[in-house]
């Protein structure tokens, strides 16, 4: 699986814990706090929402990139 694609989808999980009023699965925490190491003393959903954020523009970069190599 893409590491892009990986990270959006732990960030997601977490996200629907958070929206759901449950805790998150450690190991979710734990691999975000891994994915963004710069970002790690912040709170969980904002990190979540932060690693979601770098994956789509992670996605759009090359989705251009292909675009222009057409």
């Amino acid at each position: 699986m893409d590491q892009m694609l990986h990270a959006m989808d732990v960030a997601l999980r977490v996200l629907t814990s958070f929206n759901a009023k449950r805790t998150p699965d450690q190991a979710d925490v734990e691999e975000l706090r891994r994915l963004a190491p710069l970002s790690g003393d912040a709170p969980i959903d904002e990190l979540a929402c932060y690693v979601v954020y770098q994956a789509l523009k992670y996605r759009e970069a090359k989705r251009k990139a292909r675009a222009e190599g057409a």
